[in-house]
């Protein structure tokens, strides 16, 4: 029964930053900071996981799913609530640093675990699924990226010119998260207006989901501006527009540097994992996704570790490490020389020469001295 509830660690901590808000004051770090605190040492405590999931009652961890989007809009509600009320903090650095904290666990609720959970539902065959996957990203201010993810991201993950969640090697995240923004946004409108050009409707019909996701977030902007004021819209905004910019540093760990040539089949050797137990819970199993590029349509909890070495170390280890170029990248070379040399395929290595040279780092490639794996 573990296996079947571990996820509702989830649930946990979307009402833990509930509450935090209904406390006030600065309690309403408790969602962000707190989080991230529990979920580093956590991974620390328990260390690696490498087991596979015995789910015997598919509904329970399915509840989680379901359970998340309606409870993201109550988050929202107390933190508009709790604009309203005020802090009444002693002085205005105590005031500012409650405002501060408000904006930053809505960011991070609205980046983990609620991508996580939005991108499970995306890939649900009933329609139910993939309309609350729809709904939960508005959360993060993209509702679109369902289009460019499904259609996009799963063709092309390991291209980094044409899968806006593929980092190239050398590529800071500064750089990356606004690139990736304007990628996807970019797709995400062609791959939709191609798909209402077919059905033969208009663009801004009512059916569109650009039309839908312009109007999802107008409302929860909207929402805020109604009962807390432009304060209130103006702090909602800014949530959703950072929670964008903090899911694309996540998904700059995910596929950072890791090389595929167009055409070709995906691999285990295209993708990072995080197998941590608190890693795997919090990303819903998606940090052991290489399964998941091979058939989108596994269930979450039925997903299986590799069986090659693409491990990396705790998913929130490496979200810190994002934030410092010079210490991801020297961080990243020896595990990406690990996968080079390890797995890649002939023009796989051919195309990753290019891409050190471009980056200015070493050429490791001539080491032949190291076997290689054959793992396929």
């Amino acid at each position: 029964m573990r296996d079947h509830l571990r996820y509702y660690w989830n649930t946990i901590v979307v009402l833990v930053a509930i509450y935090g808000y209904i406390l006030g004051g600065q309690w309403v770090w408790l969602g962000s900071v707190g989080v991230i605190g529990f979920l580093l040492l956590a991974d620390l405590l328990f260390g690696k996981d490498e087991k596979i999931r015995k789910v015997k009652y598919p509904w329970i961890p399915n509840m989680v799913l379901y359970l998340h989007v309606p409870l993201m809009f109550v988050l929202y509600a107390a933190y508009c609530w709790r604009i309203m009320q005020g802090f009444n903090e002693p002085n205005i650095y105590m005031t500012v640093l409650a405002y501060a904290g408000s904006i930053i666990t809505a960011t991070f609720m609205g980046a983990a675990p609620n991508v996580p959970i939005s991108h499970e539902l995306y890939h649900q065959r009933s329609r139910i699924g993939k309309f609350l996957g729809f709904t939960g990203s508005v959360f993060w201010g993209d509702p679109m990226r369902l289009i460019p993810h499904n259609y996009g991201h799963h063709s092309h993950v390991g291209i980094w010119y044409k899968d806006s969640d593929t980092a190239y090697r050398g590529e800071s995240v500064y750089t990356f998260v606004f690139r990736a923004t304007r990628m996807s946004l970019s797709e995400a409108f062609r791959l939709e207006k191609a798909f209402q050009n077919k059905k033969d409707r208009s663009f801004f019909s009512l059916a569109s989901r650009w039309l839908r996701s312009i109007l999802l977030l107008a409302l929860l902007v909207g929402g805020f501006y109604y009962f807390a004021g432009w304060i209130g819209a103006a702090l909602c905004a800014s949530s959703l527009a950072l929670a964008k910019l903090l899911v694309e540093v996540f998904n700059y760990t995910q596929h950072y540097g890791l090389i595929r040539v167009e055409g070709k089949p995906i691999q285990p050797h295209h993708s990072w994992e995080h197998r941590h137990t608190f890693s795997r819970i919090v990303g819903l199993e998606i940090v052991t996704h290489n399964e998941h590029h091979q058939d989108a349509y596994v269930p979450y909890y039925a997903l299986k570790p590799s069986q090659i070495d693409n491990r990396m170390p705790s998913i929130i280890i490496c979200f810190l490490l994002a934030f410092f170029p010079p210490l991801w990248h020297r961080f990243a070379m020896p595990k990406l020389k690990k996968m080079d040399l390890n797995y890649a395929t002939p023009e796989e290595l051919m195309l990753a020469r290019k891409a050190n040279l471009k980056a200015g780092w070493p050429n490791w490639f001539d080491e032949t001295s190291q076997k290689r794996a054959n793992v396929y």
